[in-house]
């Protein structure tokens, strides 16, 4: 699959950055296998090219001396550590998951942050507040001079409604009928209203503070 990968970057007219971990999370992964180190490995000598993939996990330490000349983009899932705590079960707190960017960066590779999936919970103007400020505050120098961002609103369905209710019992309930709507069969997502206003208050506080740094998408 790399050999594909590699050979499609080499014949394409333009700057490609192709995506690579749209089925697992990579760093948690490469715990066990250590495939992302030998991805990493074999993918340095393309002269042109970038791979990016999605983590949730801080485990970073075996891909910080690798030599990947640069061509790796790698990009942090954020949340407040009250929806960690209470969704993302049995992946790394967010302050592991700050450290973990600076260490990347100070390694030479290109980093983003995610926060996603974000969940409007009562007080979710408040603890996503907090967020961007402790992303201010614990973020060095090196990764705000290039970190961009991405906000991806939750989306629901009626498949993850049940097996979350019989897997994790105690977790919050992120399924609001009141802020949620339809999107298809069995599919749910955040009415225009919440959205606008998800938006809005995303885009006025990531500008407010991180002026220099550019917003992806909010979506």
């Amino acid at each position: 699959m790399l050999e594909k990968i590699i050979k499609t970057i080499d014949k394409s007219e333009k700057e490609l950055t192709l995506e690579i971990g749209s089925n697992s999370d990579l760093i948690l992964e490469n715990t066990i296998t250590e495939n992302l180190i030998w991805t990493i490995e074999n993918f340095k000598t393309t002269k042109r090219g970038n791979l990016t993939f999605p983590t949730k996990f801080s485990m970073v330490e075996s891909i910080l001396n690798l030599q990947h000349n640069g061509n790796f983009i790698v990009r942090m899932s954020v949340n407040p550590d009250e929806i960690i705590r209470n969704v993302e079960f049995g992946t790394s707190p967010l302050n592991n998951r700050i450290q973990a960017i600076n260490k990347l960066a100070e390694a030479g590779y290109k980093v983003g942050i995610i926060i996603a999936p974000v969940i409007f919970v009562e007080n979710w103007k408040e603890i996503y507040l907090e967020l961007i400020k402790e992303l201010d505050s614990k973020l060095r120098k090196k990764v705000k001079q290039n970190v961009f961002f991405e906000v991806i609103f939750m989306t629901y369905s009626y498949v993850h409604i049940k097996i979350n209710e019989e897997a994790f019992p105690n977790a919050i309930q992120i399924f609001n009928k009141d802020l949620m709507t339809g999107r298809g069969k069995g599919k749910y997502w955040y009415n225009e209203k919440t959205r606008k206003e998800g938006e809005k208050f995303f885009s006025e506080n990531l500008n407010k503070y991180f002026s220099n740094n550019q917003i992806v998408y909010i979506v």
